[in-house]
């Protein structure tokens, strides 16, 4: 058995701190690992933000609940389950995520924690590993699978580097051209193609 290793913003999902920047009006919540690819660097300067601006994890809640799928993206997974075990491998945190893992039928969800004051605020982070990533693809080849990934950033060339076979979904041009052996894809049917080529 094969497992679909698939990052979940940008990938399958919107960004979600997009959103919130959308609803705060905050541009500085716009930027991702496309823009900062140390994670750990680009949280802490999320939190800076919302501690600046006496946000909590409310306003993240309430922008998660107004997000959807990207287009095409329930029906993808629906059909990849047919032929392999579906995980999200995401630099998310799973008090906010919920409401788009229902949306996507529950698959396997690997990701962060956030560490919540009573009223909401948030302290701090949890982050698994540094490299959670690629060490949850590692464990998995540990243990006979062979593992697919498809990401759309900077954040997962790690698991790239490790999975039997890796793809980019909705990369932008920028970074695919960076990484050129890396097939890149920006439509579903395309990508589902290439993970049925490989079983």
């Amino acid at each position: 058995m094969k497992i679909a290793c698939f990052d979940m913003e940008g990938t399958l999902t919107p960004e979600i701190w997009e959103q919130v920047a959308l609803d705060t009006g905050i541009e500085g919540f716009n930027k991702t690992t496309r823009d900062i690819p140390d994670y750990g660097e680009l949280m802490d300067f999320r939190l800076e933000l919302m501690a600046s601006n006496n946000l909590g994890i409310s306003e993240i809640q309430n922008a998660v609940n107004k997000l959807d799928l990207l287009d095409g993206a329930k029906d993808f997974l629906d059909e990849i389950k047919e032929s392999f075990q579906v995980v999200i491998l995401s630099d998310t945190f799973h008090e906010f995520a919920s409401p788009l893992m229902k949306k996507m039928g529950y698959p396997l969800l690997l990701c962060h924690n956030l560490d919540l004051d009573k009223d909401g605020s948030i302290k701090g982070y949890k982050l698994r590993h540094t490299k959670a990533k690629q060490q949850a693809i590692e464990a998995f080849q540990s243990i006979g699978y062979q593992c697919l990934a498809a990401g759309d950033s900077y954040n997962d060339i790690q698991m790239f580097d490790v999975a039997d076979h890796a793809f980019f979904m909705n990369a932008p041009e920028k970074i695919a051209m960076e990484f050129p052996k890396i097939p890149s894809f920006n439509k579903y049917d395309d990508l589902k193609k290439a993970f049925l080529e490989v079983v």
